[in-house]
C-alpha cells in the first residue's frame, strides 16, 4: 500500500513492510528472482502453512492486522498480515515464513541486512498483535531447493519495538517534509511549464483540454486522434503539469522503443531543471554481465551492490541531469561496477516522467507494480500510446507456452557433463518431456494441429518446485565449468513452466488449455495457455492508477477497447477528433469491382495485380498492402508495373533489409511500388516523410486468418459481449486498414491518395468502421467511374 503522511493532521498510514526501512536493493537477490522465484516462494508459503495447520490445530494462517498507536503526538495506523499465529492461551507465537536458497543464500544471509529486516518484521507483527509483550516471535526459513527448514526464536521487548517505531516514524515524517519542499518546487514548475512547441494546433488544444479534465477528475479517457493532431504533446503537457502540481508521476507507455524518441524530445522541451524524467530500457539490454543472473554470487555488478552504490555516488550524479538517458546510466553504472538496470530503478523515485515499454506496467513478469505495493500505481498517471496495440500484447503476456523443442535444447545444454546436478536435471527434464508428449498425444492422437487439453495444476507445480530446487546447484555448476549463455535454455524452461503453472492455478474463464503438434519446419509439440481476454488483468492496473489516457488514431469503436482493456465505463470518457489536415490534400477511393474474401479472391488475383499497377501514380512511390504473405505472393507473381521498381516484403526480412528498402524509397530516382502485409513493419509504426510515400493501396479489409484460436476468440466474445465476429475478426482487421492509411499524410504539407480495393468496404458492417471524415456523405461517394483517371488527375492538379 502507499505510505500516507498527513503533516496537517499528524497521521500516518502504512504497512508493516513500510516500517522496515528501505531495502538495499529493489530487484537483485536470490537465484530465479522474478516470476519463477515469486511463484515458487508463494507456493512454499502456502504449503508450509497447510502443514503447520495439519500439525497444530492452534495454528491460524494469514492473520490480518489493522491497528493504530500514538507516538509523540502522531497517530500511526499500521495494516498488514502475519504469515501465521499459534494461538496458545499461555504464550502465543507469531511466525514469519521466508523462502530462500540455503545453498547460496543462507550463510551469506546472516552477514547481510536482510536477516535483520526479517527479524524486525516478525517483531513488529508480534508487537502490534500483542502489544503487552505476552507473545513469542519466530522466524521460519524454508529452503527453496529442498524440504529443509530452520527456525529462529526472535527475542523482543515492547520497549525495544516502541523505540524502533519512534525512529521509523520520525524518518517517515522527515522524508515527507523533504518531499513537501520538493513538491513546492514542482508546483512552481507546473505554474510556469512551457508548451513544448510554438503553440498548440486548434485540434490539439481540444485534446489537451480533454486530457486535463480527465486528469483533474481522476477519470480515464479514450482518445481517438488521427495523425497530425499532436497526440504526444497533447497528452504529456497537461499530464506533466498536473503531476508536478499534485506530486504524482507520469508513465508514458509505448509498444516499441522507437516510438519513445518523440516523447523524450517532448519532455525535454518542457524541463526547467527542477524536475526529472527517465527513459527505461529493457533489462536484458541494460545487463553488463556475461549472462543475466541477478545474484551477487554470479554477477560482479550485483556483488556488494549497496556498498559500491553508496561509495560511487553514481545515483546522485546521474540525478543531476534533467533527463536521465539509458546510455548514460549504463556507462556510469558499468564504470562503478553496479547493476545498470538496478541503478535505473533506484532513480525512479526522483522522476516525474517515466518513458518506457508497456511491459513495465502490464507484464506481470517484470511490471514495476507487480509486487502488490499500491504506492507506485496509486500516485501515477498512465498514458498509453498507440493503445490499440495493447489488446493483443496483453493477451500475449498471459499466453505462456512450453515446447518439447525448448526442453530438448535444455537437455542438450547439460549433455555430456557428469556432475550430479546435470544428471538430476536431465532426468527431471526427461520426465517433463514425457508428460508433455502424453498430453499432446491424449489431445491429438497422431494428428497435427491444435486441440483443447486439460493441464493438471498439481502435476505442473510438482515439476516447477523440483526444477527450482536444482537452480542453485545448477548455477554453481555453471560457474565451476565457466558455462555462460546469453539465453540459458534451462532457465527458459523454468520460467515458462512457472508462468504456465501460475495461470493453470488461476483457472479463470479467459484461459484455454491447448495442446499443439506442428509439422512445418522443425516438428514440435507444445503445451500452451491461450488467453482470450486480458481485461481482468489490465483493468486491475488501470482502475488503480490515478488516471489513464489511452490514445491512438484507431481507437474506435470505443466499446471494443473499453471492454478488452478493462476500463470502467462509469469512470471512462471518450473523445474522437477530426483530422487537422486540409481535405483537399487527400484523395480517398474505393474500388469495388473485385471481391477479396477468402473464397473468391483466387479468381481475382490477376485483376488485382492489374489494378495495383494501374493505380500506382506515375513518378511517385506507392505502398500496396495485403492481408497475408500468401495473398501478396499470388498478386506479385502476376504484377507487371513498368513505371515502378517493385519491392516485395518477405516474412524473413531482417531489420537491415527493411532499412535498405526504406532507404531506397527515400533516395531512389526511380519510383518504387512496395508490396507489403497489413499489420507488418511497413504498415504500422513507420513514418514516410515528405515525398517518400504518395499512395497507400489496401487490398482487402485484412481480417485475421480463420483458425482455431480466432474461432475460440469468436465464441468467447459472443458469449461474453454478444459481439463474436465483430471483436474477433472485424475490428482487428479494419484497425489494420486505418493504421496503414495513416502512414500517408503526416503533416499539413503532405499530399496522397488512399485506395481501398474490395467490395466489402462499401458494405456493412465494414463501411461503418471507416473514419467518418473519409466519407462524410457516405461510402458511396468514394466510388468513381474511373479510379485510375481520378488518381492521375489528383497528382497532376496544381497545388
Amino acid at each position: 500500500m502507499a505510505v500516507r503522511v498527513d503533516l496537517a493532521t499528524r497521521e500516518i498510514v502504512c504497512s508493516v513492510h513500510d516500517l522496515l526501512g528501505e531495502p538495499s536493493r529493489h530487484s537483485l537477490g536470490g537465484l530465479g528472482e522474478g516470476l519463477a522465484r515469486l511463484t515458487v516462494g508463494a507456493e512454499l508459503h502456502r504449503l508450509v502453512q497447510r502443514e503447520r495447520q495439519a500439525a497444530d490445530a492452534r495454528y491460524v494462517p494469514e492473520v490480518s492486522l489493522d491497528t493504530a498507536v500514538e507516538i509523540d503526538g502522531w497517530t500511526l495506523r499500521v495494516v498488514g498480515r502475519a504469515d501465521g499465529v499459534v494461538t496458545d492461551p499461555h504464550r502465543p507465537v507469531v511466525e514469519e515464513i521466508k523462502t530462500i536458497h540455503f545453498r547460496t543464500e543462507l550463510y551469506h544471509l546472516f552477514g547481510q541486512e536482510r536477516l535483520e529486516r526479517f527479524r524486525w518484521q516478525v517483531k513488529l507483527y508480534a508487537y502490534f498483535l500483542y502489544p503487552q509483550g505476552n507473545a513469542a516471535a519466530r522466524l521460519l526459513l524454508v529452503d527453496l531447493g529442498s524440504d529443509e527448514r530452520r527456525s529462529e526464536d526472535v527475542p523482543w521487548q515492547p520497549a525495544e519495538v516502541a523505540s524502533y517505531l519512534r525512529s521509523r516514524l520520525h524518518a517517515l515524517v522527515g522524508a515527507e517534509r523533504q518531499r513537501e519542499a520538493l513538491r513546492e518546487k514542482w508546483r512552481e514548475s507546473a505554474a510556469r511549464l512551457p508548451f513544448p512547441f510554438d503553440a498548440p494546433r486548434p485540434v490539439q488544444r481540444e485534446a489537451m483540454e480533454a486530457v486535463a479534465e480527465a486528469l483533474a477528475a481522476s477519470r480515464h479517457l479514450l482518445l481517438a486522434a488521427p495523425t497530425g493532431v499532436g497526440k504526444t504533446a497533447a497528452a504529456l503537457y497537461p499530464a506533466v503539469r498536473q503531476a508536478l502540481a499534485t506530486g504524482k508521476r507520469v508513465f508514458f507507455l509505448t509498444a516499441k522503443t522507437l516510438q519513445q524518441t518523440l516523447s523524450v524530445d517532448t519532455v525535454r522541451r518542457m524541463q526547467d531543471g527542477q524536475w526529472r524524467s527517465i527513459q527505461l530500457r529493457a533489462k536484458a539490454r541494460m545487463c553488463a554481465n556475461r549472462e543475466m543472473i541477478c545474484h551477487e554470487e554470479f554477477c560482479p555488478y550485483a556483488q556488494d551492490f549497496s556498498l559500491k552504490l553508496a561509495r560511487s555516488g553514481v545515483v546522485p550524479a546521474l540525478a543531476t541531469a534533467p533527463h536521465i538517458d539509458p546510455d548514460r546510466v549504463f556507462e556510469s553504472a558499468r564504470e562503478a561496477e553496479v547493476c545498470p538496470f538496478e541503478v535505473s530503478l533506484q532513480l525512479l523515485s526522483d522522476c516525474t516522467a517515466i518513458i518506457c515499454d508497456y511491459n513495465y506496467v502490464f507484464d506481470p513478469a517484470i511490471a514495476l507494480f507487480a509486487g502488490g505495493d499500491r504506492s507506485e500505481i496509486d500516485g501515477s498517471y498512465l498514458i498509453i500510446d498507440e493503445a490499440h496495440n495493447l489488446v493483443d500484447r496483453a493477451r500475449e503476456y498471459f499466453s505462456p507456452r512450453l515446447s518439447r523443442q525448448a526442453i530438448g535444447e535444455a537437455r542438450r545444454t547439460i549433455e555430456g557433463y557428469r556432475q550430479r546436478v546435470c544428471r538430476d536435471l536431465d532426468e527431471l527434464l526427461g520426465e517433463l518431456e514425457q508428460y508433455l508428449h502424453h498430453l499432446v498425444t491424449q489431445a491429438l492422437g497422431r494428428r497435427h494441429g491444435v486441440a483443447p487439453s486439460t493441464f493438471d495444476a498439481d502435476k505442473l507445480a510438482g515439476f516447477r518446485l523440483a526444477l527450482d530446487a536444482l537452480v542453485s546447484p545448477y548455477f554453481l555448476f555453471k560457474r565451476s565449468v565457466d558455462l555462460w549463455l546469453a539465453e540459458d535454455p534451462v532457465l527458459g524452461v523454468l520460467l515458462s513452466l512457472a508462468r504456465l503453472t501460475e495461470l493453470v492455478e488461476d483457472g479463470g474463464p479467459e484461459f484455454v488449455h491447448l495442446a499443439e503438434r506442428t509439422d512445418t519446419g522443425e516438428a514440435d509439440e507444445v503445451l500452451r495457455i491461450f488467453c482470450l481476454d486480458a481485461a481482468r488483468f489490465t483493468g486491475r492496473i488501470i482502475q488503480r492508477c490515478a488516471s489513464c489516457i489511452a490514445m491512438s488514431a484507431t481507437l474506435e469503436p470505443f466499446d471494443f477497447y473499453r471492454d478488452l482493456l478493462g476500463f470502467d465505463p462509469d469512470r471512462t470518457d471518450t473523445l474522437s477528433l477530426p483530422s487537422p489536415f486540409p481535405p483537399e490534400n487527400r484523395l480517398i477511393l474505393v474500388v469495388d469491382e473485385v471481391d477479396t474474401s477468402f473464397r473468391k479472391r483466387a479468381g481475382s488475383y490477376g485483376r488485382i495485380a492489374e489494378l495495383v499497377a494501374e493505380l500506382a501514380p506515375p513518378g511517385h512511390n506507392a505502398l500496396a498492402l495485403f492481408p497475408s504473405y500468401a495473398f501478396l505472393r499470388e498478386v506479385a507473381a502476376r504484377l507487371v508495373s513498368p513505371g515502378h521498381r517493385v519491392e516485395i516484403q518477405r516474412g524473413e526480412d531482417s531489420n537491415r533489409l527493411r532499412q535498405e528498402v526504406l532507404e531506397r524509397l527515400r533516395q531512389s530516382q526511380e519510383p518504387v511500388l512496395l508490396l507489403g502485409v497489413l499489420g507488418g513493419v511497413f504498415a504500422e509504426g513507420v513514418d514516410y516523410p515528405g515525398d517518400m510515400l504518395s499512395q497507400v493501396i489496401v487490398v482487402s479489409p485484412g481480417l485475421p486468418q480463420v483458425g482455431p484460436e480466432r474461432e475460440l476468440l469468436k465464441r468467447y466474445f459472443e458469449e461474453r459481449y454478444e459481439r463474436g465476429f465483430e471483436y474477433a475478426y472485424l475490428v482487428p482487421g479494419m484497425t489494420r486498414v486505418v493504421q496503414a492509411a495513416g502512414r500517408l499524410i503526416r503533416s499539413e504539407h503532405d499530399r496522397g491518395a488512399i485506395v481501398l480495393i474490395c467490395q466489402r468496404f462499401t458494405r456493412e458492417p465494414y463501411a461503418s468502421l471507416l473514419p467518418r471524415e473519409w466519407a462524410p456523405e457516405g461510402v458511396a461517394a468514394l466510388r468513381v467511374a474511373d479510379p485510375v483517371a481520378a488518381v492521375r488527375r489528383f497528382f497532376t492538379a496544381p497545388r
